[in-house]
């Protein structure tokens, strides 16, 4: 039999000098802000005001504006570093002995805390002049709105980081992206980029917009403009007035529209569909991609004119590579790649040379476009380029483009608000007036769209499960074997599993896996069923392929029901290997083939799982087994309540952000009581 892993990694939260050096590490970065806060406050000069002037000096912006908006940006890319280095940690070679004892941690947790110092630092900075809507901090301070924005996501990035701590305490590990804590870092960190554009409109107001000397950008995104106009007249038509009028304007409008494009990056959750260990139901990445290429492309064109969506496509291309460049020099790690999403920005291109209206219809129809035909486009290069499992199968195409498409609807839907009230923050000429009927109709456009969005992802997110399983750890001569028992009077499906090499229990393992269903029609409907095995590098084995992730097809042998993986899989060590099964619409099951025994988790999920030659074995509810390291017995109402509280927190954030982008856009009268003018 296979020896016991000793001293595993800790399963259950960090040591307390770990979490005593993140503190340290907090306060060695916010004292000094503290201390310059008070001195900009007091109008005493610092380091970070003169440096602030400087960099106004040459871009032209307000020091709140310009110096906190380029630390923002160097902050999250950082950051992103950290995660496409820390999440294949993870996959390869498992968990790590605590929070700073994994490298890739490191740039994670600084870009946390530098994104919430460029919001505190933008906020310091506010002094006139301002834009005519800001938020009221004490009588005599006053923020601006994209500020705001930076220090809500700075605050629940970083709030996050101990959090993480106390979840992994409370309910063990959770080692998914879109786990609740993971939710509150990642997404305070991908949505710390809205601040720029709110913050390059609000410069715009004052008269000194991004970027102001740099009117060679104005003048050549002009004369683009009036040679595409020479080519097709009724662009011409569409394009904002301050395009031939005003270079400096339009230089200020190609530049939101690029910090616009920028507005992409929450794409980032779609990281483990990009690794190939996707945890949640194909349905999400459409839903997702649906939404975010609608919503920033749309916007894009919108606000641009046309070739818009594809300057915000090419942003959105740009900020890939440069994710990628940057883990370029970490060796042995296993790297993500990226869905293209050029079909959408052409089909949003393509429909505005065909449709005058830029109206909300305009911008559903858009969407919807993009969701649709622009995401089956994708279906080619997911094949070229993606990893196995992806794309899903073709049989699924219906499903996951009408979900696709409805996200999409919400995306666009968006656009057309998130587009207009960026003018009216920037005091930028509209190509086309709204009507009476469609402004009083925008201010419930994104919050509608945003709504379609939030409400496909609380159905198809959830993976759900095919019958019950029961746990069961059995010790015998000092080794602990789990299995998972069907619960009776449940529907589970069951596979018989047959090997090509018997040599399961061996020091070094690996054979091709045959699976036969029962029912046979089990995978009719599938998403996907495929063999993952994954945490294998520590194996260090010149047999098995790739880099400790492994991810292949389980192609059907002809017999109803019966399916063989392509290749051997590997059956001993650390491997973690798995048969799975994802059936429309969010159904993901699994079979264990073999995972080691590991001694910190609690419960009996902790034993060896060892299929047999010719066993008969139950799929089991795929979190249970991706998710090994959860608590077991956890109450239900704790589970509730924590959840609850994260998903309220983040509801209330995204409102946050709907309502400062909304508020400054508004005139000065408009001002409410707890902002100031």
């Amino acid at each position: 039999m296979l020896p016991v892993v000793e001293q595993p990694p800790p399963a259950g939260g960090a040591a307390l000098d770990q979490v005593l050096i993140a503190a340290a590490a907090f306060a060695v970065i916010y004292v000094p802000l503290g201390i310059f806060l008070l001195r900009e406050r007091e109008g005493r000069p610092t380091v970070i005001g003169r440096l602030a002037d400087r960099v106004a000096a040459v871009d032209g912006m307000p020091r709140w504006a310009g110096l906190p908006s380029y630390l923002a940006v160097i902050a999250l890319v950082t950051a992103g570093f950290g995660v496409y280095w820390d999440v294949p940690i993870h996959m390869q070679n498992g968990r790590d002995e605590g929070p700073l004892a994994n490298p890739s941690h490191y740039p994670i947790m600084l870009g946390i805390f530098g994104f919430l110092a460029a919001g505190v630092i933008s906020a310091g900075l506010a002094k006139d002049p301002l834009p005519r809507r800001t938020v009221r901090l004490t009588p005599r301070w006053r923020v601006p709105m994209g500020s705001m924005v930076l220090l809500g996501a700075g605050l629940i990035a970083a709030a996050g980081f101990p959090a993480d701590d106390v979840w992994h305490r409370l309910f063990g590990q959770d080692v998914t992206e879109w786990g609740p804590t993971h939710v509150m870092m990642i997404g305070g960190a991908v949505t710390c980029v809205f601040a720029v554009p709110l913050l390059y409109a609000e410069a715009a107001q004052v008269g000194r917009p991004p970027a102001a000397r740099w009117a060679w950008l104005g003048a050549l995104a002009t004369g683009g403009l009036r040679a595409f106009g020479r080519i097709l007249p009724p662009v011409r038509r569409e394009v904002p007035p301050d395009a031939l009028a005003d270079r400096g304007a339009w230089a200020t409008r190609t530049f939101l529209t690029i910090a616009v494009g920028g507005c992409i990056i929450p794409v980032a959750f779609l990281m483990e569909f990009d690794l190939g260990v996707p945890q949640f139901p194909a349905a999400t990445l459409f839903v997702i991609s649906g939404f975010l290429t609608a919503w920033i492309f749309l916007t894009c064109r919108l606000f641009f004119g046309p070739g818009g969506a594809l300057v915000g496509w090419l942003t959105y291309t740009g900020i890939r590579g440069v994710i990628f460049l940057v883990t370029l020099p970490i060796p042995d790690i296993h790297r993500a790649h990226w869905l293209l999403f050029l079909g959408a920005a052409v089909c949003i291109e393509l429909l505005a040379l065909v449709v005058s209206s830029r109206g909300p219809v305009f911008a559903a129809l858009a969407g919807l476009l993009a969701g649709t035909v622009g995401l089956a486009t994708e279906w080619w290069w997911m094949e070229l380029f993606l990893p196995y499992p992806l794309p899903p199968e073709r049989q699924q195409m219906p499903f996951l483009l009408a979900v696709g498409g409805l996200a999409a609807i919400g995306g666009g839907l968006l656009a057309w608000s998130f587009a207009r009230n960026l003018e009216r923050i920037a005091d930028l000429p509209r190509a086309a007036a709204p009507t009476r009927a469609e402004a009083a109709a925008g201010r419930w456009l994104g919050t509608t769209g945003t709504l379609v969005f939030v409400v496909l992802m609380g159905i198809f997110a959830p993976p759900a499960s095919a019958g019950e399983v029961e746990v069961v750890r059995d010790c015998e001569d000092d080794v602990c074997r789990t299995t998972y028992e069907p619960v009776a009077g449940t529907d589970v499906i069951m596979g018989h599993v047959s090997y090509a090499e018997d040599c399961i229990g061996e020091e070094r393992c690996a054979s091709v896996v045959t699976v036969r269903l029962d029912p046979v029609d089990a995978a009719d409907d599938a998403v996907w069923i495929a063999a993952l095995a994954y945490q294998g590098k520590h194996e260090n084995d010149p047999a098995i392929p790739g880099d400790g992730v492994l991810s292949i097809a389980m192609a059907p042998t002809g017999r109803a029901g019966e399916y063989r993986s392509t290749d051997p899989l590997p059956l001993y060590g650390s491997w973690k290997t798995l048969v799975r099964l994802h059936r429309a619409p969010t159904t993901m099951v699994s079979i264990p083939l073999h995972m080691p025994e590991d001694a910190a988790i609690e419960g009996p999920a902790a034993g060896l799982v060892q299929v047999d030659d010719g066993t008969d074995v139950a799929f089991v509810h795929e979190p249970f087994l991706l998710q090994r390291e959860r608590k077991p017995e956890v109450p239900v109402w704790l589970w509730s309540v924590m959840y609850g509280v994260v998903i309220a927190s983040w509801l209330g954030l995204l409102a946050f952000y709907g309502w400062l982008y909304a508020a400054a856009g508004r005139e000065r009268g408009d001002v409410p009581a707890t902002t100031g003018s």
